[in-house]
């Protein structure tokens, strides 16, 4: 066993006592091979410094307190942020160039689904995640290896009607997404409850099409541009449902606290930018996501700034998430507290 890595994994480890962090992020910090960080691993587990959760393929690390080799920093220069396919985050060009003022360079990954996204951070494929709250929050009980540190935005979904609905038999949604949560309000709202059927999608499977849809579809911009003139009836006015926030950002275990603090900060700067300007980087964003500078035009109106997160909108979605298994205030520990 090579007892230099042992002792600079252990000094790793000392700086995240009492955390839960994925167990790839150890080799990616120390550039070290992946089978032997997981030896030493075994072996730190049998000595009882730490204990290993494997989660799908994935495996989750709990340090406990009390590893007392010298603390070491390794800080990461180059994060990776996974953000959903949306217009929601015109923000992003401010964030990621106050990041690099700062030294970061942000890599930012598209993905195609909100709980796909929340799974890459919760797992260590991604440090930090634009991702939907509801996805945040039903994710954590299982990985507990992040935090939720700030909101981001509110709006931008639509509640549609299809022309060719058969007594609205059939709703459309992504899955434990915010799209999802408003399904249900609007389910419970309109006394459809029992009878009707949520068929769930991935982008751009089901919604590509709309001469396929029958029923009602709820989406988020830019996907609902697809459905203008197609006959379809807006119903998200009529229904007075409201989102405290809709994505909000989260954070790895890996960082410390003063790191997640600076992330946190610039991040909330970076909103507060976009207010006093909100169109100067949608040409970087539509570089980023492939949405066109014209459709991103459309979405500053369509969302508005939550910078911080709303515990009125969490207790919503906590309520609809479960029926007291686990506990409701397991949901609670997923939001960070300023040190």
């Amino acid at each position: 066993m090579d007892k230099g890595l042992r002792r600079t994994i252990l000094e790793l480890l000392s700086s995240m006592q009492g955390r839960e962090i994925p167990q790839s992020y150890i080799h990616r910090a120390l550039k070290a091979s992946k089978s032997r960080v997981s030896e030493i691993l075994k072996e730190l587990e049998s000595d009882g410094l730490i204990e290993r959760r494997s989660i799908g393929r994935s495996k989750i690390i709990y340090i406990k307190k009390g590893i007392t080799e010298k603390t070491i920093k390794h800080e990461l220069k180059t994060l990776r942020l996974g953000i959903v396919y949306s217009s929601e985050y015109l923000f992003l060009g401010y964030f990621t160039n106050k990041m690099r003022d700062k030294g970061y360079s942000v890599h930012v990954e598209v993905f195609k689904d909100g709980l796909d996204t929340t799974r890459a951070l919760a797992e260590g494929e991604i440090d930090l995640a634009l991702s939907p709250l509801v996805s945040q929050l039903y994710m954590y009980p299982l990985y507990k290896s992040y935090r939720i540190i700030a909101g981001g935005m509110t709006g931008g979904f639509k509640i549609l009607k299809s022309p060719n609905e058969e007594e609205g038999t059939v709703v459309y949604s992504s899955r434990i997404s915010t799209m999802d949560y408003v399904r249900s309000e609007y389910i419970e709202k309109s006394g459809l409850r029992g009878s009707v059927k949520t068929i769930y999608f991935k982008y751009p499977d089901l919604v590509s099409n709309p001469n396929r849809i029958k029923g009602y579809v709820i989406l988020w911009h830019p996907l609902y541009h697809l459905f203008k003139n197609k006959g379809f009836q807006d119903l998200t006015s009529k229904t007075g449902i409201s989102i405290g926030n809709c994505c909000t950002l989260a954070a790895s275990n890996i960082f410390d606290s003063e790191t997640m603090e600076l992330i946190r900060k610039i991040y909330l700067d970076s909103i507060n930018r976009y207010i006093r300007d909100p169109y100067r980087y949608l040409s970087y964003y539509s570089a980023v996501t492939g949405i066109p500078v014209s459709v991103l035009s459309d979405a500053v109106e369509s969302y508005k700034p939550s910078p911080e997160v709303d515990i009125q909108t969490i207790r919503g979605m906590v309520s609809k998430l479960n029926n007291g298994l686990p506990d409701n205030t397991i949901y609670y520990e997923a939001l960070y507290t300023e040190h």
